[in-house]
């Protein structure tokens, strides 16, 4: 299983658009390689109407064990291990202040 972060924005005709300015996307997907997880998860961003942007996380390679302790993330491994892919958008509206 590959986790990586996209840094997203809804496109012109998403109902998301002027209200929502962005989204970092977490995504688990069950691929073969790390190039495979990557075209995979722009392709679902892209399908779900957002623009797909730089990547703020490689793809790296993940076990379950990896992710004891922390219940959220073994939900969206173990959804991912069925459904081969699975995105979390963490969004920001519309003129929020810059953290950098």
């Amino acid at each position: 299983m590959y986790f990586l972060i996209i840094e997203a924005h809804p496109k012109p005709g998403h109902a998301s658009y002027g209200i929502v300015e962005g989204a970092y996307v977490s995504l688990f997907v069950n691929a073969v390689s790390a190039a495979v997880a990557e075209r995979n998860a722009r392709d679902l961003i892209a399908g779900t109407g957002w623009y797909s942007g730089q990547l703020d996380e490689e793809a790296r390679w993940i076990d379950r064990a990896d992710l004891e302790g922390n219940a959220e993330s073994l939900e969206r491994f173990d959804q991912a291990c069925s459904d081969g892919i699975v995105a979390t958008f963490n969004q920001w509206p519309v003129g929020a202040p810059d953290d950098g």
